[in-house]
C-alpha cells in the first residue's frame, strides 16, 4: 500500500512539473510577442587567443542586414537563420544565438584554431587548422603560429575549407603528400609546450629535405624529411638536455638529424 501510495505521490509530483513547464512556456511565448530587439550583444568566446573575428564585425553584419533582427518581436526573429549567416564568415567555427525577455539578441561565436601558416612553392598563403582545414588569411590580424615555407606543391586547388586530411591516403612518388605531413608534423609541434615554443619555422626543400629555424639557438636543425619525425624531435630533446647545457647553445650552427643513429653537428 505504501509502495502504491509512492508511486501515486511520485507521479503527482510529475504532473504538476509538467504543467508549471507547459505553462511557463505558454508564458514566455505570450511575453516575447509584446517584445522587440532593442539592442545585440556579440561575445567572441576566444578573442584573447585570436583575433580573425572581432564583436564590432559581427554586430555591424546583423545591424546593417536587410535582415537584421533590430526592431523586430522576438518572436519573428530566426535565429537558426542569423546563426547560418554569421557561419558564413570563414574564421567562425561556432554561433550560437540567443533571444532573452529583456529585448536583447546574445550572440556567443567560438573562432577557428589557426596550426601552422603555409607560403607554398606558387606563392600562396593560407593557414591550416586544427581540423585540417585551409583557413585563408586575414588583412587585419596575423596568428602567432609556426610558419612552413619553400617547396611546398598541394595536390589539390587552394581555397578555403579544403580539407587536407581528404588527402591524407593518397601516395605520390611513394611518399604521402608534403601538405598531410606538414599537418601532422604542425599538430604535434602544437601540443607539445616544448616544441611550440621552440620551433618557429620550417623550410621545406624537398621530401626529404626539410629544415627546422629554432628561437632558441642560433643553429639550423636539418630534419631530413617529415617521416619518423617524433622520434627525431626524442633524440634532439636528449641532445638539447645533455649536450648543450655544458657545451653551449651558440656552438654549433648545424644539427643534423638525418640519420638514424647518430646527431651530427657542424660547429660555428
Amino acid at each position: 500500500m505504501k509502495k502504491r501510495s509512492r508511486i501515486i505521490l511520485f507521479s503527482v509530483a510529475w504532473l504538476v512539473l509538467i504543467a508549471y513547464l507547459v505553462y511557463g512556456l505558454m508564458f514566455s511565448s505570450k511575453r516575447a510577442k509584446g517584445v522587440v530587439c532593442k539592442s545585440i550583444e556579440v561575445e567572441v568566446l576566444d578573442s584573447a587567443d585570436y583575433q580573425f573575428v572581432k564583436s564590432s564585425t559581427v554586430k555591424r553584419m546583423l545591424t546593417s542586414s536587410k535582415s537584421t533582427p533590430m526592431g523586430k518581436h522576438l518572436n519573428d526573429i530566426n535565429t537558426k537563420k542569423l546563426e547560418d549567416e554569421i557561419s558564413g564568415m570563414v574564421a567562425v567555427r561556432d554561433v550560437q544565438v540567443y533571444k532573452s525577455l529583456d529585448g536583447k539578441l546574445r550572440v556567443t561565436v567560438k573562432q577557428r584554431r589557426p596550426l601552422v601558416r603555409v607560403f607554398n612553392a606558387t606563392g600562396q598563403s593560407y593557414y591550416i587548422d586544427d581540423e585540417g582545414l585551409i583557413m585563408p588569411t586575414s588583412p587585419n590580424y596575423t596568428a602567432h603560429v609556426m610558419v612552413v615555407s619553400g617547396n611546398v606543391k598541394e595536390p589539390f586547388k587552394v581555397k578555403p575549407n579544403v580539407n587536407v586530411l581528404a588527402w591524407n591516403d593518397s601516395i605520390v612518388g611513394g611518399e604521402k603528400p608534403t601538405i598531410c605531413r606538414i599537418y601532422d608534423f604542425a599538430k604535434f609541434v602544437s601540443e607539445d609546450d616544448f616544441w611550440n615554443a621552440q620551433i618557429a619555422q620550417v623550410y621545406v626543400n624537398g621530401t626529404r629535405n626539410v629544415e627546422l629555424i629554432p628561437v632558441v639557438g642560433p643553429h639550423v636543425i636539418q630534419l631530413g624529411g617529415f617521416r619518423n619525425f617524433r622520434i627525431k624531435l626524442k633524440k634532439l630533446m636528449v641532445f638539447y638536455k645533455e649536450a648543450l647545457p655544458t657545451e653551449g647553445w651558440n656552438k654549433y650552427k648545424i644539427i643534423n638529424l638525418k640519420y638514424s643513429n647518430q646527431i651530427v653537428c657542424t660547429k660555428r
